[in-house]
Formats: C-alpha cells, sequence, structure tokens
C-alpha cells in the first residue's frame, strides 16, 4: 500500500504529464509546444521517482510500463520539435534573407537614379568637330542629324525628316566616342551618355524600367541626344542567342522605345557606337538608319593626329620626320598613335634615369641640368634623384624616341577584323 507521500507524488506527476500532453497537442506555436514537451518530462521524472520509492511491485511495474508509454511519446515530441524548429528557422532565414534582397534592391535602384540623372553631360566637352581628322561622311550624317535641324528647323518638313538613329561602327580606337563628344559640344540641347552598365539590373523587369524612364528623360528634354557606348552589349542578335536569353525583355523594350509606339520622338537622336556591328540584332539594326563606318585613319589623318598630339608635348620633330612617322604607321588605330606618342615620351625619361652625369645650362636665366656623357667638361656625376624639379630641364621628344619604341608598340586590329568590317559595311553599312 502507498503511503500518502508517494500518492501525493503519483498525482503530482499525473497532472504534469496531462497538462504538457495537452498543451503540446493544443499548442498553436512551437514555444507553447516546447512547453508542453518541458512539462511531460517533468512529470515523467517523478513518475519514475515515484516508481523507484513504491514498495509494492504490481504498483511499480504499472508505473514503469506508463513511464516507459510516455517516453516513446516523448521522443515523438522531440523528433517533431526539431523539425519543426529546423522548419521556424528556414522560413526566418528566407524572410530575412528577402528583406536584404529587397533593400539590395532599393540601394540599386537608387543608385541607378542617382546615375541617370548624371548620364547627362551638362558641361561642354571643348571637342570640336576639326579637331576630328577625316571622316567627313561620319560628321555630315551627324550634322544633318544634330546641328541642321536644331539651327533651321523649317527646312525639315514632310519627307525631309532628321536622321533618328546613327550607328558608328568600327574597329576599336578609331574615334567613335571622340564624335560623340563632338555633338556633345555643338549641341545646343540635352546630351545623354550611357552605358549597358547604367540600364541592366540583376532584378526582373528593372532593366525594362530603365530603359522606359531613359526614353522618357530624353523626351521631356528634348531636342536631346542619347549616346550608348557599346550598344551591342544592350542589343545582341535574339535568334543567335536562343530561348535562354536574359536580355531578350530589354531587346524588346528597347525596339518598343525606338519606335515611339505611344510617344513622340522628334527631335530624339539615338547615337550607338559598337566594335561588333555584326552582333546586333537585325530589327534594331534596322532603327538606325544610318550606319556609318569608322576606319583606320589613313595617312592625312594619321600625320594630323600625331600634328595635334606633339602640340602639347615639348619636342624638336620636323614636318617631314612627322609626315614619316605617319608613313610607318599604316594599320594603326587613333588609340594605337596616341599609346605610340605616349610611350616615345617616357624614353627621355628612361635616359634621365639611368643617367650618372648631367650638367647645368642656361635657359630663360636659370640653371637647369641636363643629361651628359661622363667625359664633358662640365659634367657631374649626380643621380636623378638628387636634382629638384625645379632645377630639371623638361627633355625634348626626338625622332629616334619613336624609332626605339615602334618595335614593341604593335598595332590593335588584325587584318582579319578589318575584312570583316569590309564585309558588314558593303552589306549594311557606309563608309565615313
Amino acid at each position: 500500500m502507498s503511503t500518502p507521500a508517494l500518492e501525493q507524488s503519483r498525482i503530482k506527476a499525473a497532472l504534469l504529464i496531462h497538462q504538457g500532453k495537452s498543451l503540446y497537442m493544443g499548442g498553436k506555436t512551437y514555444e507553447i509546444k516546447q512547453q508542453g514537451f518541458e512539462l511531460m518530462k517533468q512529470g515523467c521524472l517523478e513518475l519514475n521517482q515515484y516508481k523507484k520509492q513504491e514498495p509494492s511491485q504490481d504498483y511499480s511495474k504499472l508505473a514503469e510500463q506508463k513511464n516507459d508509454q510516455y517516453y516513446k511519446e516523448l521522443q515523438q515530441m522531440k523528433q517533431y520539435l526539431l523539425s519543426y524548429e529546423n522548419f521556424v528557422k528556414e522560413q526566418q532565414n528566407k524572410i530575412l534573407d528577402k528583406k536584404l534582397e529587397n533593400q539590395n534592391q532599393i540601394i540599386e535602384n537608387q543608385n541607378q537614379r542617382i546615375n541617370r540623372e548624371n548620364i547627362i553631360i551638362k558641361e561642354k566637352l571643348n571637342v570640336l568637330w576639326e579637331d576630328i581628322a577625316g571622316l567627313e561622311q561620319a560628321k555630315q550624317s551627324l550634322k544633318e542629324a544634330v546641328i541642321f535641324p536644331l539651327q533651321f528647323p523649317d527646312l525639315f518638313q514632310g519627307s525631309r525628316q532628321p536622321w533618328t538613329g546613327i550607328l558608328l561602327y568600327g574597329p576599336p580606337g578609331t574615334g567613335k566616342t571622340f564624335l560623340a563628344k563632338a555633338c556633345a559640344t555643338e549641341c545646343h540641347g540635352t546630351f545623354i551618355s550611357v552605358s549597358s552598365a547604367d540600364l541592366l539590373s540583376k532584378y526582373s523587369g528593372e532593366s525594362e524600367k530603365s530603359i522606359k524612364e531613359l526614353f522618357q528623360l530624353a523626351r521631356s528634354k528634348k531636342p536631346s541626344i542619347i549616346f550608348i557606348d557599346e550598344v551591342d552589349s544592350l542589343a545582341s542578335d535574339r535568334e543567335s542567342s536562343g530561348p535562354s536569353d536574359n536580355l531578350k525583355g530589354v531587346k524588346n523594350q528597347l525596339l518598343t522605345e525606338f519606335q515611339g509606339i505611344g510617344s513622340n520622338n522628334d527631335q530624339v537622336l539615338v547615337l550607338g557606337a559598337t566594335n561588333l556591328p555584326w552582333a546586333i540584332d537585325s530589327a534594331i539594326r534596322r532603327r538606325f538608319e544610318q550606319r556609318i563606318y569608322i576606319p583606320l585613319p589613313d595617312y592625312e589623318e594619321r600625320f594630323h593626329l600625331i600634328q595635334n598630339q606633339l602640340r602639347q608635348l615639348p619636342n624638336n620633330l620636323t614636318t617631314d620626320q612627322m609626315k614619316e612617322l605617319a608613313n610607318k604607321l599604316d594599320g594603326y588605330s587613333g588609340s594605337d598613335i596616341n599609346n605610340l606618342i605616349r610611350d616615345a615620351s617616357f624614353e627621355q625619361l628612361r635616359i634621365m634615369q639611368k643617367a650618372t652625369h648631367f650638367k647645368k645650362v642656361q635657359i630663360q636665366n636659370q640653371m637647369k641640368y641636363i643629361v651628359c656623357s661622363a667625359s664633358d667638361p662640365q659634367a657631374e656625376k649626380i643621380a636623378l634623384k638628387n636634382i629638384e624639379q625645379t632645377q630639371l630641364k623638361v627633355p625634348e621628344i626626338i625622332y629616334d624616341d619613336f624609332l626605339a619604341v615602334l618595335p614593341k608598340c604593335k598595332p590593335s586590329v588584325s587584318k582579319n577584323d578589318l575584312e570583316k568590317y569590309e564585309d558588314w559595311t558593303k552589306q549594311f553599312g557606309q563608309k565615313g
């Protein structure tokens, strides 16, 4: 027979088990179910203590059987709680990830809005048509599309409408962006310069929205020019891209805005530049009414470019030497020639770095150091690093500097590339 104290212990255990089980079964949240589990676990511990102290073997055995049953139920509850806890954590992580993604999207949208405010070129770039050697056809087409309609709007009536899309294409470094800068200088309207980085977003629908806003901005500030550099990255051929093309919506939006569906694109010129004209989608290519090939500079253009660049640097090259240099640089782009001149300008600095002797000469009532040989009577053995900046004469570039760097400054455009441009021009374009 159980004592009153043991009976009280059994009743307490039964109450805890009943309360815990009821709380667990009826709980709607993880916390309530966990609380019910703990109560039932405490009740099983109380029942185990009762079993150990119960003198009656029958009551003790009955308590043991019940406890085994409850422990099995506790194991099932524990497994459920673990899976439920993991599920809750997974959902919380998803919510946090979504919040973070939304915050990142808000930040990116804000950055894109900031970029869209910065894409309007408000300062004159000071690049004049006269600064561009050759490319007369390209300059004429741009004047017809940009300058003349603004100066003489009455001349453009009926079928005589200014061009709304011009594509400048050709090898890298031939002056396509330079032509766009000349447009920005001569244009009295709004010049908007963008690239794919300004328009593309990893978030669905944001790229299309950016393109729509770009054209809305141009229409609100017309007359305006939208200059899209490397337009092929936005408008690649849809057929070759396949069904998994992530930019298909971007291209469709670009086509819609080009056509001006539901909008008026008067006095809005789209000026595109690309090194890969054959990669542009055929429908978008058709929207560029003028497709102008910007080839490598010819002899006269190379000579003009060398003259312009050397005006900004101290040199002693004669006109004949410049002409000879222009002749040697056949096949070089404008960018290649600029790099060559830049490299040649370092030759005298390299000589000064290696020099061990300098001498002083009088220049404009000031004594300046110049490089000399060790056998010169006025030579001083001194390192370049020990000469003050104000005491050093800026060296002139000489013709031999160009001959020294010419073997390592190779042209960047191959003959195969030029053939591809020529073939595409015969089929779709015109020479600038």
